[in-house]
């Protein structure tokens, strides 16, 4: 009797103080439950880890579908479909489709180039989209950038307007090595060990990749697009500022009309100021101690 009065003494002053206490084996068999709607079986684990993802998809999404495939869960939203991996991918899915990240709003015919196309979930949100003619998409690890291809013959009547590339951009062409873990695959590039991911990650595998000069592969897209508005979506893990630093030295930054970016550990300083110069008007916004999102849109005529 005394162990228990105790318990539910300590109980009443951690509830007081804003504690939630939870039974794991309960909490685990209600999610079990929950999930069992769904064909999935395979990757039940994954499931299970992406529980609080998958409530909110669903309550956002009423019409998302889940079910098993060969290498991950198949998620069906809209008539699109994308194969999953890991828990990162569940949080993308969030961003793109919940939260809006990139949900831009223009009239006019554009042209999207997606830098950091990871598994290819953003270049497809743009391809939707009826103004989006192109999607120029980026993406230097070639493990990731196989899952976009296999995420983009999913959606045969879409991927038509997407031109892939397996390298990333960057000030200067050149080769580097990048740490890599295939769980998080989204946090993969130049910024290395800054990201919170890779410091808490286990994994000892690296990956060499390709870098091409921004300016070039822009020049070249834009001969390629005559009088055609430009989107920029940039989520590069660290990469943002020496692209912007090298669009702004070859004066292309004005060329385009939107700009998205998440930018990461050096803050968004140098890249409002350079938007600024430009005639850009910018929305900043921080997520975090390092990290935050940039829209801008250009006033100039």
């Amino acid at each position: 009797k005394y162990d228990l009065d105790m318990k539910q003494l300590i109980h009443n002053i951690l509830k007081k103080a804003g504690v939630r206490i939870i039974n794991r084996n309960t909490m685990f068999k209600k999610r079990l439950e929950y999930l069992s709607k769904y064909p999935v079986s395979q990757y039940v684990d994954l499931f299970l880890e992406s529980y609080e993802y998958v409530v909110k998809l669903e309550k956002y999404i009423p019409n998302i579908k889940f079910k098993d495939v060969a290498n991950g869960i198949c998620v069906s939203i809209n008539e699109m479909e994308f194969v999953i991996e890991t828990n990162e991918e569940f949080f993308i899915i969030s961003e793109i489709f919940i939260d809006y990240d990139y949900n831009f709003l223009f009239q006019k015919q554009v042209v999207v180039i997606d830098i950091g196309m990871n598994i290819g979930i953003a270049s497809l949100f743009f391809s939707k989209m009826e103004n989006v003619s192109k999607v120029y998409a980026y993406e230097p690890i070639k493990d990731t950038y196989s899952n976009a291809l296999e995420n983009f013959e999913l959606n045969p009547k879409l991927k038509n307007k997407i031109i892939p590339h397996n390298f990333g951009l960057g000030k200067t062409t050149r080769n580097e090595t990048f740490m890599f873990d295939p769980k998080v695959k989204g946090n993969t590039g130049v910024r290395g060990i800054k990201s919170a991911s890779y410091q808490n990650s286990n994994s000892k595998e690296t990956r060499d990749v390709s870098i091409v000069d921004v300016a070039t592969v822009f020049e070249t897209i834009k001969s390629e697009n005559t009088n055609a508005n430009f989107v920029f979506k940039i989520d590069c893990e660290g990469a943002e500022y020496e692209i912007f630093e090298k669009l702004h030295d070859a004066n292309l930054i004005a060329s385009a009309k939107i700009f998205m970016i998440e930018w990461h550990d050096e803050g968004s300083q140098l890249l409002e100021k350079i938007l600024l110069d430009n005639n850009f008007v910018v929305f900043s916004r921080k997520l975090a101690v390092n990290s935050g999102m940039l829209y801008a849109y250009n006033t100039a005529k």
